[in-house]
């Protein structure tokens, strides 16, 4: 049965009915998840990944390319170390005599 989720949000309600009655121990077992990972995506810590997604019946129509930005290829580009700073000259001391 295939289903239609336009959100995440929606997704996740989805997500709780097919769980119906089941412990959250038992309902990631069936889809092959950790409790711990199911828990975090009912608690919004974590987004249903694709593989979960799909196990419900939910696949995606659109395909989704990330594209560095020209500032983030700018950020991780390793720099040239800078040059060290010249040490300020110190004035002696004179003697007191």
């Amino acid at each position: 049965m295939a289903y239609k989720a336009l959100t995440v949000e929606q997704l996740l309600e989805l997500m709780k009915k097919i769980q119906g009655d089941k412990t959250n121990t038992q309902f990631a077992a069936d889809l092959g998840i950790s409790k711990q990972y199911l828990s975090d995506m009912y608690n919004g810590r974590k987004i249903p990944s694709d593989n979960v997604s799909g196990m419900l019946g939910f696949t995606s129509k659109v395909q989704t390319f990330y594209v560095r930005s020209a500032t983030a290829a700018n950020e991780e580009m390793p720099r040239a170390p800078a040059a060290p700073k010249p040490k300020a000259a110190r004035s002696r001391k004179r003697d007191s005599r």
